[in-house]
């Protein structure tokens, strides 16, 4: 093949920018086509469909576009701009101008005289793996723009809108179509290839190998592995030291604490003499204790009359609220007969807005017989006038009729038009009434969407208010919980969602009593709920992950569809009078609530006004409940508004403290909708007003064309009254000027006469039935009126009920007043009484701690008490030389205590770290094989490509050597028993270039870019190596391969195997 073949067709471009182009702007505005072989064979995801090049190197206005086939060739003399086609496809796609081997400053690519380059590539998006085919489309244009100090990109899809502008997201299009345009194995730049032809240097072949394998990626994870064994290694030999120097700290505190011991053994014989000394003054106590025993037992009684009392006044006073309760519930009922759907009130309005209907038809009807009864007036006078005409026509029919034909012209004329006339003044008169009746129908939507808008508006608040404090309560948790809380919604790895932080779903709808409920559930607000072991897990995974100091405690419990039932507890509270948490909560989710019941007992802790409450309570009995089944649980715990907490149990036990600011039910909201219920009651009010609107258009549409039909009618009206005018004109003049002639004859009168009767009949019947019509909506009118003040009437019966049910709960509410005025007072009594019974309770203690005990396990005494008291001075005398506090004993014994916990703690924590260490060691020689062996196969696969292909060029027993070790790559060629260094260029080249096709099957590319690569090889070669490598790209058919040579290629052979060849234009050297 010699170098003066012709070429097979030139650029449609500017043949090498000689011709200047204003803008790019004429290159993106052409049409875009998908372009497809003969075989209509489509891209592949990935491949370029178009290149186009503005001030880039030596093209002022380029663009190419690439063959979705598998091979195809640019040729081109030195010079015309090949290379810089792969130059610019490396850059737009975000390499660094390194990459291309020519320089490391991306500016120096900016045409010499011009102050910005731009760069577009389009890549096919087909296919079902194609990338987000629903924001880019079937392609993806990316354009770089090339400034004197800056680089810019936008993101193009299909419509040529823009996507982005980052080069991030270049970067993640390219990951995902598996482009690598850094990689010689994609894209083998000119400089590449020729220093990669000369260089002989075995360990830059062997970086350019791993690099192009991306085996340098494995191995690199592993020595990063290998490291981190190390440095846990080093931290737990560093662990191991620390735990040895915490035991040799314990040492002196142990032996504080063995003195401890001996203090406490003595302490414990001086609490033995002192009961021995408490034994010998009991006996002079035993007769004050009797009489104190004597006045307790009185006292005991009278406090009994008391609560006897006091039981019958709360009997009473339940009886009294029970009232109440029914009168309440009677005055709802009443209520509800008045302001429900259907109601009293609201018939009222229906009745009345009847009412008004009826009205303004009999209004309509009046006013219709008025207009038939000007009708039958107006065709009375017509008939006089007609039987006038016939008189005169008998006398004067012997007169002259010369001009009867043109008087008798405009007389039909002027009758049509008076016809015409009060036939307009009919519609004009309906439209009118159509238009009044429209307004009012359109006020009356309009008032009531003003009513739906306002309760929208309310609603709307309403929302806000919970979403405020829906944010409010997930902040309190943490700063950091929000983010976590979206972490979990988007973590697909539970088997069911966590719920949490429980005080989420947990609303307190009596301010009252926040404080107290606050206190009885502050330790578990922040609690999470899993299912099962296996979402716990993965919970405190994220808790690690947001969070380095507190984690919220997580409970696991199966998630229930329906909460306990609970409603014997609740109705035994409720008979008591009393009131329990759960009756004060509003709780979101079924499975929260029925955590509050099992770990809180919502349902059986109670509420409580002050602790004079509780004590009466517990005076009472209320709580001693006979028997208690599953259904009903014994109440053992209450709290009052102020936070003071009651044990009901034998000990009876109340804890009280300062009172400590809300942090979780710091809102008085009391809404009792939740967020969804609030979302969908707006959602149907917006729906009510956006069909009041449609409506209200309608009717508003529906006015103006009657209007324009008015107005219409009103022009035409008013030209047919100038018309009748000017011909009345125009026939009295006639009239004046002619002796009198009848237009009609008498036989037309006589019939003019008749269809007058004719009419006069119909519009006296029209007029009859307009009135009857009237009088029957006159008795409708009676009918709507009598049921309107017959709804009248009930509303004030059922407002004079309200008022005596309301009288009556207010004489019920007085009496229960006056019951809790001898409540207290019986109280108080009750109270003097126990604080009596205590002052006794405390003398009888006083007295019986000096009184010996008579029980069998009790021990007599029969030494003096002065002996008793020496024994008890030498111990004391003791215990005062070697004086120290309990708080100081406590804090020797807890640290000790402490350390020890945490020497243990730390070597469990050593050990375990120690197991996790061979684990991870054994984790990283697996790791070692499996890249030894993965780096093997690869190897075994490329020396065998590699010989094939050397051995279609007639290279016998060549071969590749690979030393990891010494990471160093040696390629063996040897022919006709030469050495390597004997070979020529041309031979090199077609070493590298069977290398290079050997290491496709490495890692998979959309297109590749080979740029003279056959620059040693003579055409002999030469045409060889383009016959392997069209084989070769046959094999890897879903790629694009195009080769770039400045030798001449002949088309007529690649024709035939459908290899597009593209030829450069020739360069200019000088002006012209």
């Amino acid at each position: 093949m010699t170098n003066n073949i012709k070429r097979p067709f030139q650029s449609k471009s500017d043949m090498n920018n000689n011709q200047i182009v204003s803008t790019i702007s004429s290159v993106t505005k052409k049409k875009k086509t998908v372009i497809m072989t003969k075989d209509n064979q489509p891209y592949t995801i990935g491949q370029i469909k178009e290149l186009q090049m503005l001030n880039f190197m030596c093209h002022k206005n380029f663009s190419i576009q690439f063959h979705p086939t598998s091979m195809q060739i640019v040729t081109g003399a030195n010079g015309s701009g090949k290379s810089t086609i792969a130059n610019a496809i490396c850059l737009c796609l975000g390499a660094q101008a390194r990459t291309t081997g020519r320089t490391t400053n991306v500016q120096s690519f900016i045409r010499k005289g011009e102050s910005s380059a731009e760069l577009i590539i389009t890549l096919a998006n087909e296919g079902a793996e194609a990338y987000k085919p629903d924001l880019y489309g079937n392609e993806i244009q990316i354009v770089r723009k090339i400034f004197a100090q800056k680089s810019a990109y936008k993101v193009l899809s299909t419509n040529r809108k823009i996507i982005s502008t980052s080069k991030e997201t270049i970067a993640e299009i390219i990951q995902a179509l598996s482009i690598s345009p850094e990689n010689p194995l994609c894209v083998l730049h000119q400089e590449i290839a020729k220093t990669f032809l000369l260089n002989s240097d075995a360990r830059k072949k062997y970086q350019f190998y791993m690099k192009v394998s991306q085996l340098d990626q494995i191995k690199h994870a592993y020595e990063e592995a290998v490291c981190t064994v190390q440095s846990i290694s080093q931290r737990i030999n560093a662990m191991k030291e620390k735990h040895t120097d915490m035991i040799r700290a314990m040492e002196p505190i142990e032996q504080q604490v063995k003195k401890i011991d001996v203090r406490r053994t003595q302490e414990e014989k001086k609490h033995q003499l002192e009961a021995e000394l408490i034994l010998a003054h009991g006996n002079q106590a035993h007769q004050e204790l009797l009489t104190i025993k004597t006045e307790l037992d009185q006292t005991q009684k009278s406090k009994d009359e008391n609560e006897k009392r006091m039981s019958e006044t709360i009997n009473r006073m339940n009886e009294i609220e029970k009232k109440i309760i029914d009168l309440s519930n009677d005055k709802q009922d009443v209520e509800k007969d008045l302001t429900c759907s259907n109601g009293l009130r609201e018939l009222n309005y229906q009745f009345t807005k009847d009412k008004k209907e009826i009205e303004f038809l009999i209004y309509r009807l009046s006013h219709e017989c008025g207009k038939h009864h000007q009708t039958l007036n107006e065709i009375e006078q017509e008939q006089i006038r007609l039987k006038k005409h016939i008189d005169e026509y008998r006398n004067l029919s012997q007169e002259s009729n010369h001009s009867e034909e043109g008087r008798q012209k405009l007389e039909n004329e002027i009758q049509n038009r008076q016809q015409q006339q009060l036939h307009s003044n009919t519609l004009m008169t309906t439209y009118t009434n159509d238009i009044s009746s429209i307004n009012e129908t359109i006020r009356n939507k309009q008032s009531t969407i003003d009513c739906i808008q306002g309760e929208l508006k309310q609603k709307n608040q309403e929302l806000d208010e919970l979403k405020k404090l829906e944010t409010d309560k997930t902040s309190v948790y943490g700063t950091w919980m929000s983010e976590c809380l979206k972490a979990i919604q988007n973590d697909n790895r539970f088997h069911k969602k966590p719920i949490g932080p429980i005080g989420r779903y947990i609303r307190c709808i009596e301010p009252r009593w926040s404080y107290a409920v606050e206190k009885h559930l502050a330790g578990i607000m922040s609690t999470f709920i899993c299912s099962d072991s296996h979402d716990e897990k993965i919970l405190l995974e994220l808790f690690t992950t947001y969070s380095t100091g507190y984690r919220p405690h997580i409970v696991c419990m199966k998630y229930c569809e329906q909460a306990p039932d609970i409603s014997g507890t609740l109705n035994r509270i409720r008979r008591a009078n009393l009131l329990s948490i759960y009756q004060v909560l509003k709780i979101d989710n079924v499975v929260v609530e029925c955590a509050l019941i099992d770990l809180r007992q919502i349902e059986a802790t109670i509420l409580l006004e002050n602790l004079d409450h509780a004590k009466q309570i517990r005076q009472s009995g209320v709580l001693r409940w006979e028997s208690v089944n599953k259904k009903v649980k014994q109440v053992v715990e209450a709290w009052t508004y102020d936070g003071s907490n009651i044990k009901l149990d034998k000990a009876f036990r109340i804890y009280t403290n300062d009172r400590q600011p809300l942090r979780y039910f710091t809102s008085n909201n009391t809404q009792s909708l939740s967020n969804d219920e609030l979302n969908t009651e707006i959602k149907r009010l917006q729906e009510q007003i956006q069909q009041m609107n449609v409506s209200i258009d309608e009717l508003r549409a529906k006015r103006q064309q009657t209007i324009n039909d008015f107005e219409n009618l009103k022009k035409s009206s008013s030209e047919n009254t100038k018309k009748i005018n000017d011909l009345n004109k125009e026939l009295d003049q006639l009239n004046s000027t002619l002796p009198i002639v009848y237009d009609y004859t008498l036989d037309e009168l006589k019939e003019k006469l008749d269809e007058c009767g004719r009419t006069y009949r119909e519009t006296q019947k029209k007029f009859d039935e307009a009135k009857e019509t009237k009088e029957l909506k006159h008795q409708d009118l009676d009918e709507a009126t009598q049921k309107y003040e017959n709804i009248i009437k009930k509303i004030d019966s059922k407002t004079k009920e309200i008022d005596d049910i309301n009288e009556r709960i207010t004489d019920q509410q007085s009496a229960r007043q006056e019951m809790h005025q001898q409540l207290t007072r019986l109280t108080k009594k009750s109270v003097q009484l126990n604080e009596d019974i205590q002052r006794y309770e405390e003398k009888i203690t006083n007295l019986t701690k000096n009184l010996p005990k008579k029980s069998k396990s009790s021990k007599s005494t029969n030494r003096s008490v002065r002996e008793i008291q020496q024994e008890l001075d030498g111990i004391n005398h003791f215990l005062k030389s070697n004086e120290d506090t309990r708080e100081q004993r406590q804090l020797i014994i807890k640290e000790f205590q402490t350390k020890r916990d945490s020497a243990l703690a730390f070597k469990k924590i050593c050990d375990r770290a120690q197991v996790q260490l061979k684990h991870l060691e054994t984790f990283v020689n697996k790791r070692k094989e499996r890249f030894g062996r993965i780096a093997d196969q690869h190897q075994y696969l490329l020396r065998h490509k590699f010989k094939d292909l050397m051995q279609k060029h007639h290279f016998d027993d060549c071969d590749i050597k690979i030393d990891h070790k010494r990471e160093e790559l040696e390629i063996i060629i040897k022919k006709n028993q030469r050495s390597v260094a004997s070979l020529s260029g041309g031979e090199r080249s077609i070493s590298t270039f069977s290398f290079l096709v050997a290491l496709w099957g490495s890692i998979y590319q959309p297109f590749r870019l080979l740029d003279e690569i056959d620059i040693y090889m003579d055409n002999e070669k030469r045409n060889s190596s383009l016959e392997l490598l069209y084989e070769n790209t046959q094999y890897y058919s879903s790629s694009q391969h195009v080769i770039f040579t400045p030798q001449a290629i002949d088309p007529q052979i690649w024709k035939n195997r459908k290899v597009p060849i593209f030829c450069m234009p020739t360069p200019k050297r000088s002006l012209e």
